[in-house]
């Protein structure tokens, strides 16, 4: 008789271990996949949300110093008005506007402020309404010393007006905005007007003004002092934003990667920065 031959194979429970096995092994090799995934998502966030919260931060900090300023070029007439202040602000602004001052069409996105900024370019020696280059505002086009179309009237002290704020995008991401002089053939127009984003994911601005009184005795390096929201600003003095010396900034920036195991990081960006021009108004003059 000839021997059977030995047969081999998996039984039922080994089948079942083998299984058991390869199903632990393959979701720990899903869970370290998540781990890892993660760990890059908030490093790339921490890194955009730095780069956007500084970006944001020098744009307006770049306005804000040149605030004032009135090239040495531009001779004013003795018809001029009054100049106004190098720059206002407003306390839970949204949809700002442009008219004479600051004017909000509605509350601010999570009670953002506004700023809004004037000073002038730098302008052809042969004709300043064309800009030379060596200086831009918030849109990041070169401006000139002058605007056109001011008509008859004496042409404003400040060539440009920027106005900061915070706004919805299309798609719900709140951004900050500005709103600056439209272009035609190279030049600003006086009272036309055009905004753009300048930084996605910004929550949140919020701003708060140093004031000094005039000929006070202080210094330029002297502390400033207690920093006033723009509605305190308004209530101490007639023209009392001739008085602001330096702008608080604080930025909360929301970052754009969210994760299985937590929301999008905010972070909170804050720069105090000095004015450099301080008005020209004098009481001769206003």
């Amino acid at each position: 008789m000839r021997p059977r031959s030995q047969q081999h194979g998996f039984t039922l429970v080994g089948m079942m271990i083998g299984v058991a096995l390869g199903t632990i092994a393959m979701l720990a090799a899903l869970t370290m996949w998540q781990v890892m995934r993660d760990a890059y998502a908030s490093v790339a966030d921490g890194i955009e949300i730095e780069e956007r919260g500084q970006r944001a931060l020098a744009i307006i900090a770049h306005a804000i110093r040149q605030a004032g300023w009135i090239p040495a070029q531009v001779a004013l007439e003795p018809a001029h008005p009054a100049p106004q202040g190098p720059l206002e602000g407003h306390d839970d602004c949204g949809a700002p506007s442009i008219d004479d001052g600051l004017e909000c069409g509605r509350r601010g996105v999570r009670g953002s402020d506004a700023l809004l900024v004037r000073f002038s370019g730098s302008g052809r020696a042969t004709d300043p309404s064309l800009a030379d280059g060596t200086m831009t505002d918030c849109s990041g086009y070169a401006l000139p010393a002058k605007t056109v179309g001011d008509g008859i009237a004496p042409p404003a002290h400040h060539a440009a007006t920027n106005v900061f704020y915070i706004g919805n995008g299309s798609d719900g991401v709140p951004q900050l905005l500005c709103r600056y002089p439209r272009r035609s053939d190279n030049r600003a127009q006086a009272h036309a007007h055009t905004s753009g984003t300048l930084v996605r994911g910004v929550e949140s601005m919020q701003l708060r003004f140093g004031m000094v009184d005039e000929g006070d005795g202080q210094g330029e390096s002297e502390r400033v002092p207690a920093l006033l929201d723009a509605q305190d600003v308004a209530r101490q003095r007639q023209l009392a934003w001739h008085h602001v010396r330096a702008v608080q900034v604080t930025l909360v920036v929301k970052g754009q990667r969210p994760t299985v195991s937590r929301a999008p990081r905010e972070r909170t960006f804050t720069t105090t920065v000095r004015l450099r021009n301080p008005s020209p108004c004098r009481e001769a003059l206003c």
